[in-house]
């Protein structure tokens, strides 16, 4: 189901005018620990399922809804056998509803909706059904399909806004949201300036923290350290300047961010196994 990986980081890729995923997955396959700059949804229809966030286990009965903010680190563990929707919203859809994104704060590190709680049966089931029309909006694709799952999806994103209190298990996380809301303003200026000189101590004051601080938050949200992440950026971009034939390798140096033609071959290789000028010619070779 992870179609890329950068780092721990997920990249979903959305199709155009269509700002979310809907999964019906079955593999009895688990995830390794990763995080995403989207919200997911996950609600299992046969047999369980199991998050671990941090060092806490959340497990998921059939009917559950647990919903995973934006960048929390987290696995999944799937049963043997199974089913459960996953579904994945880009943020861009929760940043069209005015305040909503500022109200994910209370959120964290996840909201876990219980099927089983009696005096919300109803109020779970009008969620479970909601699910099921967007999923098969999402397979049959009528006109206007992205439309409907966009303005269902909302309805659900508010409607758990509205009961989070009466749906919560545990006391959000604050001081979570704090720093994984620096963690990922970060993250999202390296993405922009990679390609430009960068430092610990700038990003640290990009993040709001100390230095000393901000190197342990990075470490711990990203297993890498901040110099790694920027190197794995540098080397992302550079690969899609590769694509470009008419690109010369010092000008890919010049503009992914690195020092020296030396810097770059050692540092491509080390994260790819392969140099640059054998990752352009795989390139040529598996060209159609």
């Amino acid at each position: 189901m992870i179609e890329d990986f950068d780092g721990l980081r997920e990249v979903v890729h959305f199709e155009k005018d269509l700002l979310l995923r809907i999964y019906r997955n079955c593999e009895a396959e688990d995830y390794p620990r990763h995080w995403h700059t989207d919200i997911e949804l996950i609600m299992p229809l046969k047999a369980g399922y199991t998050v671990l966030i941090d060092s806490r286990e959340f497990v998921l009965a059939e009917g559950d809804i647990l919903l995973i903010p934006p960048g929390v680190i987290h696995s999944l563990k799937a049963p043997e056998n199974g089913e459960r929707y996953i579904i994945q919203v880009s943020c861009a859809l929760a940043n069209q509803m005015h305040g909503f994104y500022e109200e994910l704060r209370h959120f964290y590190p996840c909201l876990h909706v219980r099927a089983v709680t009696a005096r919300l049966e109803e109020t779970c089931a009008a969620f479970q059904q909601l699910l099921h029309i967007m999923y098969d909006e999402y397979i049959h694709r009528a006109p206007f399909f992205n439309y409907m799952i966009a303005a269902r999806c909302t309805q659900l994103l508010v409607e758990l806004a509205r009961n989070r209190k009466a749906f919560s298990t545990h006391e959000s996380d604050r001081r979570y949201a704090k720093s994984v809301d620096g963690f990922l303003r970060v993250c999202d200026y390296i993405h922009n300036h990679c390609h430009e000189k960068l430092d610990v101590e700038m990003l640290s004051n990009v993040a709001g923290y100390s230095k000393s601080h901000f190197v342990r938050m990075f470490k711990e949200f990203a297993d890498v350290s901040c110099v790694d992440y920027i190197q794995q950026q540098r080397v992302a971009l550079a690969k899609q300047l590769l694509m470009d034939p008419e690109n010369s390798i010092m000008d890919i140096v010049a503009r992914s961010g690195f020092g020296s033609v030396a810097s770059f071959n050692r540092v491509f290789k080390q994260l790819t196994d392969v140099t640059p000028t054998q990752f352009r010619k795989s390139l040529r070779q598996n060209k159609p």
